[in-house]
């Protein structure tokens, strides 16, 4: 992700029509702490102001921050330097991967974050087994969120953003970018080949044929499928989709589709936030659709690999999980904090003409209603209904709908049609990301195929001309004259 921070702090959260001040959290000095923190994260995945005012805090630490482009590159830079970072933040399916190669340190939990903490959060790490024999934890919750389409309703129906097959329809040919992650893109490979048995699965659970419960470890069964049938279905559907799509993408897929570059971008939810902030400053709204077969509900986490600092490893945990913090974090980088609790804060503004504006908060929850203007009680003019109890335990009412609000904090119903991805051991993770390769590597669209054959005849025709270059352009002798020249008269 690229480091745009002095721009992303202006467009990020526009509909508050405010922007945060870097000195929005306050901070009071221990000098307890001494030493070098060092942090692998995403690109672009905090606040500038959370690391300063963590440095603040702490004044005889510093943190050295680096960051990646995929969960990946972060297992490969651990693998080639073990023992260079205090903390990294991966994805739940690479916390599974790292902990089975025995490559995280076990911490007790930050104070913090078992105060504030989501229980929906906590529990769904905890079910997957990321805690030692002790209770210890091998995570701490950050970020979380769905996979779902970014999409312009100018241009896009909403009901077909409501299939996963969308992007297969002819009809939006060079009109959506999915991801180059060999993961992403074969969770909705899966749902394209496997799209009937999960929409049988769905009305099955709707119909009382089977529990919620059932429902959900089915659904995972059918996303997390890696047989050889399987894998070679999603290759055939990924080929197919490649011929239909702009193209593939990381991170500049959120300002495509928020410029009008694409119309249909496959996005984590935090990215389609930033997108539709970044449309609405220029009158575009756009909006958000989990597709009804399932998607992924994605968790990323900060881990200690072996040989951590854990001492200054949880002074840093402690600091961001904080309700203040969560929410500073949140508004910067327009991701959903696994932070829920009570605390009362404020935060300083400062409009447009530099004056500056401070709102008082008591929670993370007080914070979502004043930010989205949502209400606990159905009104006139917020008619729609987002049942948040896994979450807040409450039942929010909303003015829009598949708009930021629903995005950052989807509906219980939109969390129980979402799989959790599971790690791949050695040899099934060969397979696929051979498959992938395949996939980039194969299936040009026609442009592009005729281009590179028009290049390769205007080559070799440049080979040919050098070669024969004397020949083609040496000039011809002149003809001897039969006849005589004398005193300038031909005789």
């Amino acid at each position: 992700m690229k480091k745009i921070a002095s721009l992303f702090l202006m467009l990020v959260m526009a509909f508050t029509l405010l922007c945060p001040c870097f000195n929005a959290v306050s901070v009071s000095a221990d000098t307890s702490l001494s030493g070098v923190l060092r942090v692998g994260n995403w690109e672009d995945y905090i606040g500038e102001e959370v690391i300063a005012s963590f440095e603040e805090k702490y004044p005889n630490v510093t943190v050295q921050y680096s960051t990646f482009g995929t969960n990946e590159d972060m297992y490969n830079e651990l693998q080639i330097n073990p023992g260079s970072f205090d903390l990294m933040c991966p994805s739940e399916y690479m916390i599974q991967k790292m902990l089975m190669e025995d490559m995280l340190e076990s911490f007790d939990a930050p104070e913090n974050y078992l105060k504030y903490g989501s229980e929906y959060i906590i529990d769904k790490f905890n079910s997957m087994g990321l805690q030692d024999e002790n209770g210890k934890y091998y995570t701490v919750g950050y970020m979380w969120g769905l996979l779902g389409l970014t999409y312009n309703p100018e241009f896009v129906s909403s009901y077909d953003m409501e299939s996963w097959s969308s992007l297969w329809n002819i009809a939006y040919k060079e009109k959506s970018t999915i991801k180059n992650s060999v993961r992403d893109s074969y969770f909705i490979g899966i749902a394209f080949a496997y799209r009937d048995e999960l929409l049988g699965l769905l009305e099955q659970v709707e119909n009382g044929e089977i529990t919620k419960q059932e429902y959900t470890a089915k659904l995972e069964e059918v996303f997390n499928n890696t047989s050889d049938e399987a894998i070679k279905r999603v290759e055939d559907a990924l080929k197919l989709l490649k011929s239909n799509i702009y193209g593939l993408e990381v991170d500049n897929g959120k300002d495509d589709v928020a410029s009008g570059k694409i119309t249909i971008n496959f996005a984590w939810s935090g990215d389609a936030v930033y997108a539709m902030d970044v449309a609405e400053e220029e009158g575009v709204f756009l909006e958000y659709a989990v597709p009804k077969e399932g998607s992924n509900v994605w968790f990323d986490g900060f881990v200690m690999p072996k040989g951590a600092n854990k001492e200054l490893a949880t002074a840093f945990l402690n600091y961001i999980c904080t309700p203040e913090v969560a929410v500073s974090n949140m508004e910067y980088i327009g991701y959903t904090s696994c932070i829920a609790g009570d605390q009362d804060f404020s935060i300083d503004y400062e409009d447009e003409n530099g004056e500056t504006e401070t709102i008082e908060y008591t929670g993370v929850l007080d914070w979502v209603k004043k930010t989205y203007g949502v209400t606990e009680e159905r009104t006139e003019e917020n008619i729609y209904e987002a049942n948040l109890g896994y979450f807040f335990g409450k039942t929010l009412y909303s003015a829009e709908k598949n708009r930021q609000f629903n995005t950052q904090y989807p509906p219980q119903e939109t969390i129980e049609r979402c799989a959790v991805m599971r790690y791949f051991d050695g040899e099934t993770n060969h397979k696929i990301n051979d498959m992938w390769e395949r996939v980039k590597g194969d299936t040009l669209p026609t442009w592009a195929i005729l281009s590179i054959i028009g290049g390769v005849i205007l080559l070799i025709a440049g080979v040919i001309v050098y070669k024969n270059r004397d020949k083609i352009f040496k000039p011809k002798k002149a003809k001897k004259s039969k006849y005589k020249i004398v005193d300038k008269r031909y005789i």
